[in-house]
């Protein structure tokens, strides 16, 4: 279970920070409006890895996020709402895993656009990316990771909560009528005692009665 759970995280994580690096990148080689040049009738970009880059960084981000839906067991989809406790790690995880869906989902918009902007092609229209966008998408980026697998620890972490408390019930001694199965019966350890006068040995084996003397 350990290995499973070191894997997942490090697999998102190695997804999750090469789409950060990417947008950096690419946020670093985009066109810059000062290379476009004009022929006359149309303005011609230069070609540029921004627009692979960019593409690349979404399909790791969104790749890292369908990983961390399937290891989560879809918390907030797939699964059904009364099978899980209402703990606060448990809300806390479907808390986390929407708002990583939802950065996701933002950072490939934002991602696509910029790279859209950085095709190499002569139009009419002198287009560019501005100057933070990729810059932008890699930050979502990174805040999808982290929510991602902050969604996925606790998720665990419920979990293991309920294991261990499922064991503790489990121990629990069951008696019927809330009294001990071995009713009347003495403890172990204790001392015993006999009421009543106790009886005393016949030492001697003299007669009981009065004892006669010679005169």
């Amino acid at each position: 279970m350990e290995r499973t759970v070191v894997v997942i995280c490090a697999v998102v994580g190695v997804l999750g920070f090469s789409s950060v690096i990417l947008g950096f990148v690419a946020e670093a080689t985009k066109i810059k409006l000062s290379q476009v040049t004009f022929d006359g009738f149309n303005c011609v970009r230069p070609q540029s890895p921004a627009t692979a880059l960019g593409l690349v960084a979404v399909l790791a981000i969104i790749l890292a996020q369908i990983i961390i839906s399937v290891a989560t067991g879809c918390i907030c989809c797939c699964c059904k709402r009364g099978s899980h406790p209402n703990s606060s790690n448990w809300i806390k995880a479907q808390i986390c895993f929407v708002f990583s869906w939802i950065t996701v989902v933002i950072a490939a918009i934002v991602l696509l656009l910029a790279s859209s902007y950085n095709v190499y092609n002569s139009t009419a229209q002198c287009y560019v990316t501005k100057p933070g966008v990729f810059a932008a998408g890699a930050i979502l980026c990174l805040a999808s990771v982290v929510l991602g697998l902050a969604s996925y620890i606790l998720s665990l972490q419920k979990n293991s909560n309920n294991l261990f408390q499922g064991g503790i019930a489990m121990a629990q001694p069951q008696f019927a009528g809330g009294t001990g199965t071995y009713q009347g019966a003495t403890p172990i350890g204790q001392p015993q005692y006999q009421w009543g006068t106790p009886a005393v040995p016949n030492q001697g084996d003299m007669p009981m009665g009065h004892a006669k003397f010679p005169q």
